[in-house]
């Protein structure tokens, strides 16, 4: 006993030698363009029994743990890949090519294996019957996606569209479905090598296995879920979490014995299906999934590593010698069994002819999940098992060289790919260009050439634009529009960062010329109202307001004088930065948990008008506003993580929330004053309003359609007006803007027909209203109603609302009014002090 456990403790010290050189060779193929587990592939040939035998027979059999160990690592990835509000928006054209591509690459692979299956050795041995269960098999796996290498994909052309966001969702669910067919075949496989037969008994085992294995995955979710909660270093949740997997394996098949030797009839347990379903629940119904992706996303490259070498190394050379034709001539009948699916799924789903005819290039890639279930193939049928595996991944192989490249120029046939244009950067000298000539511009230009940048400053004020340049010491260029021609000549295209600092319209025009045509490394846009923010993003532009945030970084300075040079920015190379979180994948994500770089820190949270110092254990929620003190480089580095947005502040939240027909060029001097405005008449007309207002107290999460229609039909009786009327224009206001400032509060608001007319609805769900990714649980909404004489009251009461919003554990209060007067409550405490005073 002890001597087999030296022995494979050798096996397992040498296995780790070969894979990491592995990884480096790995690397290397990825220099030729080549996708990494080729190398890792290769390695494992090379250093498996058929070459150097290095890797013997029996250390490959002794090292099948690390196979079961990477197989519920790859089901877990592909659970929590799958994103159910990420896809909502195009599932009826995702499950039709879904439906599609699973229909004919069953069918389609699993025939022409048939037939084919007559010159693979041992297989053309069997009989028909059993043929046939092989090639049922092999129709399952040909199912198989690599979500993996198409997001890789459409983040390196930094594609944006329906086409690309069908192609994500089909393939992120096909890499499910395939588990799940993959359990059934394997189980009717099982049946008909063995003489089973499909007899009623069979069909009720087969039943009670999968209800079994689904029923299995919910407490795996809970455990997971438990290890993602604690309070404990990632590594030690990544152990936890390998080892609750690799045990699933272990008991499925401890099960299988009982179950043969007790009821004379064995019943399975599918593994991969059990992992691939608590990692899908961990995903979409706890709040962990950040902290699992990161999880296996740490985790992920060793994995491979060590999966694809050992997979490598089982590879039987002599017979892919003999089957090579087999590999290419099942490729070709997939690529046909793609093209297939995904056409007339597209028809189906009424996808223009154009894109129907090229969609087949977005699911040819195949990788990790394919090469798991031939592996899994392998050692649940020993025998014929290995030669079965061989031909999938030399089948697997060749689909993940050809596929992303005919991914990418579908991609760019459609017109949705925006490839960054590469700079020519001498040196370490690089180039920006700012739009808009003022004293924060010229500020700014004069800190950049400081730092080794070449700097343009380009503006539409002619005649300023030739008094400045004569005294000044940066380039200025007058541009007479933000034509492309103009933008092109100005040489935007070679720039390495662009800020805009001009009008929100004409900093979008900007934005927008750069993201179709040039392509930039960096887009930076000083924002002036927040209509344009979600504009601005879409574009992937960096949102930012630089404001000093006085408090906070005097509360710092009294408490911890050591840090006063670095707060004030006294200390050259450390700079001072107030942002807001608007990434929602670091919602409940400690600060001790993100990767930030070493030389940053965050000193200092505001939430809901509280300043928290924070700590390693502190947990992020979206609308938290972040001090953190570090060089530029990392802060810029931190402010791309965090989706970085300036704009919150009562009176552009304000400003963006009002109505078209309300707004003027002095708005926000109106807000602001109204925001100081101390008016008695006006204060208690407001407490009448809050009075009368209509309260609705949701008892369920709902989306924000369904909560309007209720809204119109509580409001019609008190404005006498229709309810399809108010319905019609509270979606028409939702259309234009989201009235969702925050992911807790929305403030909906309309104007009726009428004179001297308002009034308000407050609700409140406790379970959330789904208004968008960015506002999935909005708690708190106020819905104002009002007709258009009634303007400048509508203004007081969009201050007064937004002022309360921001006061101290607004939320927390809104919550746990127990009834309709607390809530009336609540909105009726307006702040003494002003946002400003804060």
């Amino acid at each position: 006993m002890a001597d087999t456990g030296l022995i494979t403790l050798s096996y397992i010290i040498g296995f780790f030698i070969i894979a990491l050189a592995s990884r480096q060779i790995g690397h290397w193929f990825a220099l030729f363009k080549l996708p990494l587990i080729t190398g890792f592939l290769f390695v494992g040939i090379v250093a498996g029994p058929y070459v150097l035998n290095i890797l013997t027979v029996n250390a490959v059999n002794q090292l099948r743990f690390i196979d079961e160990l990477s197989l519920a690592y790859i089901a877990f990835a592909a659970g929590s890949e799958l994103v159910v509000r990420q896809i909502r928006s195009r599932f009826k054209t995702i499950r039709y090519v879904t439906i599609g591509l699973v229909l004919s690459n069953l069918c389609v692979s699993s025939l022409a294996f048939f037939f084919i299956s007559g010159a693979i050795p041992f297989i053309r041995e069997m009989p028909s019957l059993h043929r046939a269960a092989v090639s049922l098999l092999v129709g399952a796996i040909m199912v198989a996606r690599s979500p993996s290498s198409a997001i890789a994909v459409v983040n390196e052309l930094r594609a944006k569209g329906p086409f690309t966001k069908t192609a994500l969702g089909v393939t992120v669910i096909m890499d499910v479905v395939v588990i799940i067919l993959f359990s059934i075949s394997a189980s009717i496989t099982g049946a008909l090598l063995t003489e089973a037969g499909f007899d009623s008994r069979f069909i009720l085992v087969l039943f009670v296995g999968l209800a079994l294995t689904v029923a299995a995955g919910y407490p795996l979710a809970y455990l997971l879920r438990f290890v993602l909660s604690r309070h404990c270093s990632r590594g030690s949740k990544t152990i936890l979490i390998m080892a609750a997997g690799f045990g699933v394996f272990v008991l499925s098949g401890l099960f299988r014995q009982i179950t043969q030797e007790y009821l004379s009839h064995r019943i399975h347990l599918e593994p991969l299906l059990i992992c691939m379903l608590a990692g899908f629940l961990a995903a979409n119904y706890s709040p962990y999934r950040t902290e699992l992706i990161k999880v296996l996303h740490d985790i992920g490259p060793f994995v491979y590593i060590a999966f694809f070498t050992l997979t490598g190394a089982s590879l039987r050379l002599d017979v892919l010698t003999q089957c090579w034709g087999i590999a290419l001539a099942l490729f070709g009948v997939r690529l046909l069994a793609v093209f297939i699916g995904s056409f007339s799924g597209s028809l189906f789903a009424g996808e223009p002819m154009k894109e129907s005819k090229i969609a087949w290039m977005c699911y040819i890639t195949q990788a990790g999940v394919a090469l798991g279930l031939a592996k899994q193939v392998s050692n649940q049928f020993p025998g014929w098992g290995d030669i079965f595996a061989t031909i999938i991944i030399a089948v697997v192989v060749l689909n993940q060289i050809v596929g992303p490249p005919f991914f990418k120029w579908a991609l760019h046939l459609v017109k949705e790919a925006r490839s960054r244009v590469e700079t020519q950067v001498s040196g370490d000298i690089r180039d920006a260009i700012i739009f808009g000539l003022e004293g924060e511009s010229l500020a700014l230009a004069r800190l950049l050439q400081s730092n080794n940048w070449e700097v343009k400053i380009a503006t539409n004020q002619v005649q300023y634009a030739k008094t400045a340049a004569v005294t000044s010491d940066i380039e200025i260029h007058s541009i007479p529009d933000l034509s492309f021609n103009t933008l092109n000549r100005l040489g935007i295209g070679q720039a390495d960062s662009i800020v805009a600092m001009l009008s929100d319209e004409e900093n979008y025009k900007i934005c927008e010329q750069v993201y179709k045509n040039f392509g930039c490394r960096n887009f930076i846009v000083r924002l002036n109202q927040h209509a344009y923010l979600k504009r601005f993003h879409e574009l992937g532009a960096l949102v930012v307001e630089p404001r000093t945030a006085i408090v906070n970084l005097l509360d710092q300075f009294v408490r911890s004088p050591s840090a006063a040079a670095l707060l004030l920015g006294l200390e050259k190379g450390r700079e001072v930065f107030e942002f807001e979180l608007r990434n929602e994948e670091l919602q409940g994500i400690a600060i001790r948990d993100l990767h930030l770089p070493l030389d940053l820190h965050i000193i200092s949270i505001r939430r809901s008008g509280q300043l928290i110092v924070s700590v390693g254990f502190t947990r992020l929620q979206l609308g938290d506003w972040l001090t953190v003190v570090g060089s530029r480089k990392s802060i810029e580095l931190m402010m791309l993580q965090f989706v970085e947005n300036r704009e919150q502040a009562l009176v552009n939240m304000v400003g963006s929330a009002t109505a078209t027909s309300f707004a003027s060029r002095n708005l926000d001097k109106e807000v602001e004053a109204i925001v100081h405005d101390g008016n008695a008449e006006k204060m208690a007309r407001f407490d009448r309003l809050i009075d009368e207002s209509t309260v609705l107290d949701l008892p369920s999460s709902t989306t924000y359609d369904l909560f309007f229609d209720q809204a119109a039909h509580a409001l019609s009786a008190s404005l006498d007006v229709l309810k399809e009327d108010i319905l019609q224009l509270l979606i028409k206001r939702e259309e234009q803007s989201s009235t969702a400032f925050r992911p807790d509060l929305a403030i909906p608001h309309i104007v009726i027909n009428g004179e001297n007319r308002f009034h308000l609805l407050l609700a409140r769900c406790k379970e959330g209203i789904y208004y968008s990714e960015l506002a999935p649980k909005v708690k708190a909404v106020f819905l104002l109603a009002g007709t258009s004489d009634q303007r400048d009251f509508h203004l007081y009461i969009l201050a007064s609302i937004a002022e309360v919003a921001q006061q101290p554990y607004f939320q927390e209060r809104w919550l746990k009014a127990h009834d309709e007067t607390a809530l009336r409550n609540i909105v009726r405490t307006r702040k003494t002090a002003t946002f400003y005073n804060l």
